[in-house]
């Protein structure tokens, strides 16, 4: 179910749902296994949703319970009231609302598919038409995919992590998103900049991402070819590791077992929609081929 009107996507660690236009990400926190991410807009609507994962057996009512009982001593420490409703929806989740000094609804459920327990909810003040938004925002809320590629979702970026994959560190503001991962020698790096318009000003893409990129990829002998995509500026970008300290990086990581990340591989692109340059790199070993298959789940407008 989409939101109707204009939305955009937020999310994290796999968890995504659909928000107005005018939200955006806000808070996040945790891993995989146990995680966090909030979302909300000027006004003080707010989205909250948390994960954790769990055993298949899992009694959801305590779940509930637990989390009800928590915003009631918070609540309380305020000096404020807490009245709350449950509901169950149907055999596998519980549907909830509260009121104190805000009004919230939700939802909590399990998948089977990721045995996750998640939480969301949508918060606003007591004027807010909070019941009637969540009812088209919660729905669209995914905590999962079905090839096990994981969703990112923030400041018009929405992209996909191969499985595997772990975030390693992530930088997120609203000029620059660096999203960084890796799978034992491979590491793979989304990033995305605001305001194109600003940052390649006088520079061409090519001299613009030498600069940036130089020193990142000195241990490989790369190539820059430009590129067409779609009619929007690009770059292609290749290479294998070269040097005496490479080569001994890459006879450690064989020592571990670990395959040498021994090639690099990425593009960089000007989406003149949305005014923003992205860059995908992944440096890997050579059975680890995954640029073409992120650069598909990648959107950037």
């Amino acid at each position: 179910m989409s939101y109707k009107g204009k939305h955009t996507w937020v999310g994290w660690q796999g968890v995504v749902a659909q928000v107005p236009a005018d939200w955006s990400l806000s808070a996040v926190n945790g891993s995989e296994n146990s995680g966090y991410f909030r979302a909300d807009n000027a006004a003080g609507l707010m989205l909250e949703v948390k994960w954790q994962k769990v055993g298949k057996q899992v009694d959801l009512h305590r779940k509930l319970d637990e989390y009800l009982n928590d915003l009631r001593r918070r609540a309380r420490k305020r000096r404020a009231d807490f009245e709350h409703k449950i509901k169950s929806k149907d055999a596998g989740m519980l549907t909830f609302t509260w009121r104190s000094d805000r009004k919230a609804q939700g939802r909590l459920w399990h998948c089977a598919e990721s045995n996750r327990v998640v939480i969301a909810q949508l918060s606003g003040g007591p004027s807010d038409d909070v019941s009637g938004l969540a009812s088209v925002v919660l729905p669209t809320i995914e905590d999962h995919t079905e090839d096990g590629w994981r969703t990112w979702a923030m400041y018009d970026l929405v992209a996909e992590s191969p499985p595997g994959y772990s975030l390693e560190k992530q930088q997120l503001m609203a000029g620059y998103i660096q999203l960084a991962f890796r799978k034992g020698s491979n590491r793979l790096i989304i990033e995305r900049w605001g305001l194109a318009n600003v940052v390649l000003k006088n520079q061409a893409l090519r001299e613009w991402f030498n600069q940036r990129a130089g020193h990142d990829m000195g241990q490989y002998r790369s190539s820059i070819e430009e590129v067409d995509f779609d009619g929007e500026r690009g770059l292609q970008v290749s290479g294998r590791r070269s040097g005496i300290q490479p080569m001994l990086k890459s006879a450690s990581e064989l020592l571990t077992l670990r395959k040498p990340a021994a090639c690099l591989d990425g593009y960089v692109w000007v989406c003149e929609e949305s005014n923003k340059v992205y860059s995908i790199q992944s440096m890997h070993s050579k059975g680890e081929d995954i640029l073409d298959q992120v650069l598909e789940r990648i959107e950037c407008h």
